[in-house]
């Protein structure tokens, strides 16, 4: 029995490439509206120019469209790819980076939401970010409960939803990965502090 071979076409590939930017572009746009959480296949099929249809061809439910949309925003701001904290003396550089890349485009406040399936999504694309976070705060040798405590604030810092409610309550956007990366480097010295006295 002879095997039938598929037949590849790059520019049909090539179209349902855009077509599926095209998608994710208008989902993005929905998302950048002030206090929208919710996305609209409809509307997503009118910008784009496609069809309803197609739009859940590319996009069959809710989690696809989330899934889609993290891996689209990590794409568009972190090109090279988000580089992960290396150590203690890197969780400032860290945080300033991932805060600058995160405040250019205005779908992180939504992305940085922890309601259902945004909240899903977030944490799967975060995991490795936040583990390196833990390992550099462990890493310094301070005792158990300071770093735990450390550890917990420098998470709560570690996305954008702690610079955006800054922006929210007067400081100019573009200077919260400034008060973050201070902030951190305020944690990382008192960690050091606390491990050198324990040493002791």
């Amino acid at each position: 029995m002879t095997e039938t071979r598929r037949y590849v076409s790059p520019k049909r590939e090539a179209q349902a490439a855009a077509t599926r930017e095209a998608i994710l572009d208008a989902f993005a746009e929905q998302l950048s509206e002030p206090g929208r959480d919710k996305l609209s296949a409809s509307q997503a099929a009118l910008r784009a120019g496609v069809s309803l249809r197609t739009v859940y061809f590319h996009f069959p439910n809710e989690e696809s469209q989330a899934a889609a949309l993290g891996e689209w925003f990590d794409r568009i701001l972190y090109p090279q790819g988000v580089v992960l904290c290396a150590g203690p003396d890197d969780l400032v550089r860290y945080f300033r980076d991932i805060h600058r890349n995160a405040l250019k485009h205005p779908v992180s406040r939504v992305l940085a939401s922890n309601k259902g399936v945004w909240g899903e999504m977030r944490k799967t694309r975060r995991a490795a970010r936040l583990e390196a976070i833990r390992k550099a705060a462990k890493a310094i040798g301070a005792p158990k409960r300071a770093t735990e405590d450390a550890t917990a604030m420098l998470l709560s810092l570690s996305g954008a939803d702690a610079s955006w409610p800054m922006y929210d309550h007067g400081l100019p956007l573009e200077r919260a990965p400034d008060v973050i990366a201070n902030t951190v480097q305020l944690i990382v010295d008192q960690l050091k502090a606390q491990a050198k006295a324990a040493r002791k």
